[in-house]
């Protein structure tokens, strides 16, 4: 029997192809054969994922796909000839990208439909939460489980600290970082209000870092927000960077801010609890279950609330250790090591689901 691990595309640094090659060095560790294959194949990893021009199965290999979006890739998967795995990273609702972004829209539309049959063509569903989840027992499947996303603290603390950025940007004002896809949903508009609020209601000491490519149109939003409110020097868009400088970012950090409106699990989240930085959130999709008690979270997208919420956090040394701990707690719950646990369990059920169907 071999365990294969299928994607429709993989890259170096996206939070789902990292998830597939940890799951697959986990399952490799407690002794299982495995196998991965992509559609699209980033060149870096070409020594690690096959293309899916030479894949090959036998009657006992079981598959795994990992599904985030709709692709012509997706009809593959719910033709195959078993019943498979499927690990779920979520979709983002379609309505998001109504009329910013088309290809996008598109794109969830369609996946979420392919969802629906890939569900029905599944004896057992992964999901990166409990968010998630929910949505597959939803559409019927009775076997789930949540394995949250494998983030490994050791690989972003190996980066060395990129001495140009610390010495500029080191210079005594609050910093807080926005971190992920500059697309509408995600809400680096409304930071940039609350920064604004912040800026000129109780400091000017302040800098927002927004890291992340951003789609033309919502740059050309982002940018003209900056120049109206006079914030050129308070609002830096770092754009897409290597892990030095991310890793550099997050340690300048006095904050970690998320404002987005949708997250299947949202990984800035656990980077800002490696780096121990109080992070500061949006109540919303499965963003509540990633951060628990490791920051703060907001019911109201108020800026005035946000700011105030900031300044009166970062002075509070027993809201402050209170975060602290629940950073800990939160790290310790998804640690790869807790994680791999789980794996064992779920593959005793998935194998033991397996043999029931006659393999």
């Amino acid at each position: 029997m071999k365990l294969i691990q299928v994607a429709h595309a993989v890259t170096q640094d996206d939070a789902a192809s990292r998830h597939m090659l940890n799951q697959d060095h986990i399952l490799r560790e407690i002794g299982y054969d495995t196998a991965l294959y992509a559609h699209k194949v980033d060149p870096r990893l070409a020594d690690m994922v096959q293309e899916m021009t030479s894949f090959s199965a036998g009657a006992d290999d079981i598959l795994i796909y990992h599904m985030t979006t709709g692709t012509s890739f997706n009809r593959w998967v719910y033709n195959y000839p078993d019943k498979i795995v499927l690990y779920y990273h979520n979709i983002t609702p379609a309505h998001f990208f109504f009329g910013n972004a088309w290809g996008s829209w598109w794109k969830c539309i369609k996946g979420r439909r392919d969802l629906k049959k890939i569900v029905s063509h599944s004896f057992f569903g992964w999901a990166a939460s409990e968010y998630s989840r929910s949505e597959l027992e939803t559409l019927g499947l009775t076997h789930t489980s949540v394995l949250p996303v494998i983030v490994e603290p050791d690989r972003y603390r190996q980066y060395a600290v990129v001495p140009e950025l610390w010495e500029k940007y080191h210079d005594g004002r609050l910093n807080l970082l926005v971190v992920g896809r500059g697309v509408p949903h995600k809400k680096q508009d409304e930071a940039i209000a609350a920064i604004r609020w912040y800026r000129e209601h109780i400091s000017p000491e302040i800098r927002l870092i927004i890291i992340g490519g951003i789609k033309p149109s919502y740059a050309k939003k982002l940018h003209g927000m900056v120049r109206a409110g006079h914030m050129e020097d308070h609002v830096l868009f770092a754009g897409q960077i290597s892990n030095e400088e991310l890793c550099t970012w997050y340690r300048l950090a006095d904050g970690v801010l998320c404002l987005s409106e949708h997250e299947g699990f949202c990984v800035p989240l656990v980077e800002g609890m490696i780096f121990d930085k109080p992070i500061f959130a949006y109540s919303c999709s499965a963003v509540p279950e990633t951060l628990g008690d490791a920051g703060v979270l907001f019911s109201s997208k108020e800026p005035a609330l946000i700011a105030q919420t900031i300044y009166d956090t970062l002075h509070n040394p027993a809201e402050m250790e209170r975060m602290r701990q629940g950073r800990a707690e939160r790290l310790a719950f998804l640690s790869p090591e807790r994680i791999r646990q789980q794996v064992v369990r779920d593959m005793e059920t998935i194998i033991g689901l397996w043999r029931e169907g006659g393999h």
